[in-house]
């Protein structure tokens, strides 16, 4: 039988590996035979080749893990996030775009024609064209250090999350457009609320009765970590060789019915 997915021996590296579904990732790939390099603050326990501390808030922290990956990598996944609360506005966008961003552009060189980026980012940040002059500016610093710069000078503009995460998509959208001449794919993947050790986290700044009202998937369930992982897995595929510059949408057609006015949209 064929492998359409394409992992086995293939290298790769994954941020936020100990929990949620970026453990659901690593353990995953591990399965269909990928070489997994994983990094997080806490503790992983899938068995993976190697291990990395790395704190996606700290530029030092992602050039020393940066400089223990491998010299060539087939693929990444951006997995690791902060909820926002108890975490800073400045922290969060941070860890989940200037640090994911900086990770992805120092690694890039060590990726071949072929190879492929998977990020997640979120239903939250579907309205990401409504917000696009804040988008552009963040997305359009330099570095690192430009980048925490801006956001210390325009606090205001920063909500945290669902800012953080409307930078994915842009940034997604903006680099595979780019990537494309070398053969590289960049996609983004957009999980409703999934049962990870982050939920109970947004429980407590919305109350669980609001989310599952306005954002719960239309099967009426949470999804789990896994359900999550396979898509993103897919987007980094050999499957999905002719796609790249997507934000995919998994969410059993909760964005669907927005678009269509079956719900209300709040984003």
């Amino acid at each position: 039988m064929r492998d359409i997915l394409d992992y086995q021996g293939k290298r790769v590296a994954v941020t936020g590996a100990a929990s949620g579904m970026g453990a659901a990732v690593a353990e995953t790939l591990v399965e269909l035979g990928a070489e997994v390099h994983a990094l997080d603050v806490q503790t992983i326990s899938a068995p993976v080749k190697q291990s990395l501390e790395c704190d996606l808030s700290s530029e030092a922290s992602i050039d020393a893990a940066a400089d223990r990956l491998p010299e060539s990598l087939d693929a990444l996944f951006n997995c690791a996030g902060l909820p926002g609360p108890p975490f800073s506005n400045l922290d969060t966008t941070l860890v989940n775009f200037v640090g994911l961003r900086t990770l992805t552009e120092r690694l890039l060189p060590r990726i071949p024609a072929g190879g492929a980026i998977a990020s997640i980012t979120s239903v939250a940040g579907m309205g990401w064209q409504k917000n696009l002059e804040n988008v552009e500016a963040l997305c359009g610093t330099a570095d690192f250090a430009a980048g925490r710069a801006w956001l210390e000078a325009n606090d205001a503009s920063n909500n945290g999350y669902l800012f953080s995460k409307q930078c994915i998509i842009y940034y997604t959208k903006k680099r595979a457009s780019e990537l494309a001449a070398q053969q590289i794919r960049m996609n983004c993947l957009s999980p409703a609320p999934t049962d990870t050790p982050m939920l109970p986290t947004f429980h407590k700044q919305v109350s669980q009765e609001f989310l599952e009202e306005h954002f719960l998937a239309p099967v009426g369930r949470n999804a789990t970590p896994e359900e999550m992982a396979e898509p993103l897995i897919f987007l980094n595929s050999a499957a999905a060789r002719f796609v790249s510059g997507v934000n995919f949408f998994v969410d059993y057609g909760y964005v669907a019915g927005v678009e269509v006015g079956a719900r209300q949209g709040l984003l």
